[in-house]
């Protein structure tokens, strides 16, 4: 019972005091609540369908007078119910009354709860009270409703109560101990609005550091996500206004940890330091250092981002330990003069932390790099690269919809083989580091691995890789043509309720797209398509030759996201059709639509033909945009390059010779891999010149959305293709012409 009294012992006549003396506080924070939430609500009751929006967002705390209250009361409360400890008339009467250290800090703490809580449960009360079913709509399809939803349920009210009270109560706890370990007023606010993001702020600047350091660093994870869950104020804004059990046990954890913390902190401070910076020694060089890192770390990659080279950075780390650490004693002494041996030598220690800590990165004392699994250990594996991502092309009309059928994580790798070539691609592109992380003028994507993703800590890593170096890989190989790769993605695979038309379209302009509606022929192109690319080599679908066509898959899949899951919504998937996709092929020259999409020189105009090299003086750019169109008089497209010396014309080769168009065609590529040196062209396809006010991009935004082609005019008015070439498969007149 001692202990119990010792501890959590309160005076309620200090309470009511507080409460008497800083009663404009809550009746301020009364009037943000309401005025930014239930009084527009009041202003349109009855017609509250259009506030629905403005419900929802300030239900899911995402209003910023919401957020505004929710940080800014809780620090105040803390900085106005303790301002006692900042002066030394003030704390002197406070500890001289017959009360014990810890009665006045549970006091405190309890008046500062119930200053800040009370405006929240009085709004929500209000709120409860005029609750009425309000419905908004998420998202349209074809101009249809596709989800409603009532905003303003009383369930919400009560978790909008829930949430911003827990965001009021840990912040106001951080901001407690802000005070505890301060020695000032002002220092107080600062050191309260600092530390309630501090720790999110640090996660942010390591994870910085193992990206910039750490060869294979997964940062597309949950990294962002987790980061954000250490503070509720943040977490909900990443989670629409909704925390979860864990979540919300852990906060409730970290508030309790933190009063107890405090409360140990508060008995042990000693009254002589009101008015200091810091009321406790030890805090002094945690404060500082923590200063010092952050500007080590903001000057650092500031001075990369100028320099572009890794030297740059370490210059600026220098310079950022230096000026911050001084900065940092200046504000923990309250003094400039922190010119003397003992800050020298604490300068030393933090610079040895420091060098430490970058070294470790940097050569990866940690061995974090070559870690690479054991394959007999890895039950599953998910792996994920930008060239088969970017192949065909989708897009999800939902959250929470799965594409292909199957885990809604995506596919699990769970064959014994698929998992071993992956190891090894592993092992190649540790090997490898060297000329990988070099950049290059090369066409590259990422490529993520994670092993035993469902395990509390899996093994992610990303790296980046040239295409050469993909397409040439047997572990590719090996994943892509296996049966389980192929299995999951294959067009039977489809998470849909039913098709609901098929467009088989091609880039040449002026071709109308096939559209396939009939049930019959779905099912027998379905079938094709799905023997055609279970049957293709990783070799042909990697191949950068313009395709034969793109099957555009249009399909329906139930809603399960909504409240309405029997609704059905529209969803899209594009398939590349290559000249290996024979099934296909002949399905569609059966129906009679097999010359369509085959290339005809009789349809070409000319042809134009460029080699752009980047020259030595020219700045780092890479993609051919760094050459701008320049138009003649009659109507024939040159290209003009840029350089630090000015304009230099690009020479134009112009091919109207129909055997020689004939080779064009057979060998152009749709992409280039390397951009420092490459040709790349225009096809020029038949049809009336006009001028470009009439012909011009309304013209092509009509025939896009006609025929589903991804094509442009020229300002001479014809329909043109880009085309490129890359070396292998570059026509030797080319070669010749530009010598």
């Amino acid at each position: 019972m001692k202990l119990k009294a010792s501890y959590f012992s309160i005076s309620k006549p200090l309470i009511l005091e507080n409460l008497r003396r800083f009663w404009a506080l809550p009746a301020l924070a009364f009037l943000v609540y309401f005025l930014s939430g239930v009084f527009p609500v009041l202003m349109s009751y009855n017609r509250l369908n259009n506030m629905a929006s403005y419900i929802d967002m300030s239900l899911k705390n995402q209003q910023p007078f919401y957020m505004f209250a929710h940080l800014i009361f809780p620090i105040v409360a803390a900085v106005v119910i303790f301002r006692y400890l900042q002066g030394i008339s003030s704390v002197s009467v406070m500890h001289s009354m017959p009360f014990t250290r810890t009665k006045l800090y549970n006091s405190g703490f309890i008046s500062g709860l119930i200053l800040i809580v009370s405006p929240i449960l009085v709004n929500g009360l209000i709120l409860l009270a005029i609750s009425k079913p309000v419905y908004r709509m998420y998202g349209t399809e074809s101009g249809m409703m596709i989800n409603e939803v009532n905003v303003f349920a009383r369930a919400d009210i009560l978790n909008w109560i829930w949430v911003s009270i827990l965001i009021a109560v840990v912040i106001y706890a951080v901001s407690v101990f802000a005070g505890i370990v301060t020695g000032n007023a002002l220092m107080h606010f600062a050191t309260a609005i600092w530390f309630n993001f501090l720790i999110p702020a640090l996660y942010a600047v390591f994870i910085a550091y193992f990206s910039q350091f750490l060869y294979g660093f997964d940062t597309a994870g949950n990294w962002v996500e987790f980061g954000m869950k250490i503070s509720p104020y943040l977490s909900v804004l990443q989670n629409q206004g909704h925390l979860g059990l864990f979540s919300t046990i852990y906060y409730l954890i970290s508030a309790i940890v933190l009063f107890i913390i405090t409360g140990f902190l508060y008995r042990k401070r000693n009254l002589e330091h009101a008015t200091d910076s810091l009321a406790f020694s030890f805090m002094e060089p945690i404060i500082c250092y923590l200063i010092a890192f952050l500007g080590m770390t903001l000057l650092g990659f500031y001075f990369q981002v100028l320099g572009k080279s890794e030297f740059y950075m370490y210059g600026g780390l220098a310079a950022g330990t230096l000026i911050f650490f001084i900065i940092g004693q200046m504000i923990v002494k309250k003094t400039p003069r922190v010119y003397n041996l003992k800050s020298l030598k604490s300068l030393g220690i933090y610079a040895l932390i420091a060098i430490v800590f970058i070294l470790g990165l940097r050569f990866d004392l940690t061995g974090f790099e070559k870690r690479v699994p054991n394959p007999s250990k890895v039950g599953s594996m998910t792996f994920s690269d930008d060239f088969m991502r970017n192949y065909n092309n989708y897009y999800y009309s939902s959250s929470g919809y799965t594409l292909f059928k199957g885990d809604e994580k995506g596919l699990l790798f769970k064959d014994p083989a698929n998992i071993e070539a992956a190891v090894n691609l592993h092992k190649m592109l540790v090997a490898d580091k060297e000329r990988l992380q070099k950049p290059e003028d090369v066409y590259a994507g990422s490529l993520a691995l994670s092993y035993n993703p469902d395990s509390l800590f899996p093994l992610s890593r990303r790296y980046t890789l040239d295409y050469v170096t993909f397409g040439k890989s047997p572990d590719f190989k090996q994943i892509y043509e296996s049966k389980e790769y192929k299995d999951y993605f294959a067009p039977s695979n489809l998470n849909y309720e039913k098709l609901d038309s098929i467009l088989v379209s091609t880039d040449k302009p002026n071709v109308e797209a096939v559209e396939i509606k009939r049930a019959a022929d779905l099912e027998e192109f379905m079938k094709c398509l799905d023997l055609d690319f279970k049957a293709q080599k990783f070799e042909d679908r990697v191949d950068l030759k313009h395709g034969y066509a793109t099957a555009s898959i249009n399909f329906m899949y139930k809603d399960t996201s909504s409240n309405t899951p029997e609704r059905l919504l529209n969803n899209n998937i594009a398939f590349k059709i290559t000249e290996s996709y024979t099934n296909t092929i002949q399905w569609l020259e059966s129906k009679g639509y097999g010359e369509r999409f085959k290339d005809n020189t009789a349809d070409i105009e000319y042809i134009e033909i460029y080699h752009y090299v980047q020259s030595e003086d020219q700045d780092d750019n890479r993609y051919p945009a760094a050459a701008e169109y320049s138009y003649s008089g009659n109507g024939v497209m040159g290209i003009v390059g840029t350089s630090k010396t000015g304009s230099v014309e690009i020479p134009t080769m112009k091919i109207t010779d129909p055997d020689q168009i004939k080779q064009i065609l057979e060998s152009y590529e749709t992409s280039n891999i390397v951009y420092s040196d490459y040709y790349y062209g225009t096809i020029f396809y038949k049809g009336s010149v006009l001028n470009q006010q009439n012909y011009g991009s309304s013209y092509a935004k009509e025939m896009a959305e006609k025929y589903g082609a991804d094509y442009s005019t020229s300002e001479s008015g014809y329909p043109m293709v880009n085309i490129y070439f890359n070396e292998g498969n570059i026509p030797d007149f080319v070669l010749d012409y530009f010598q």
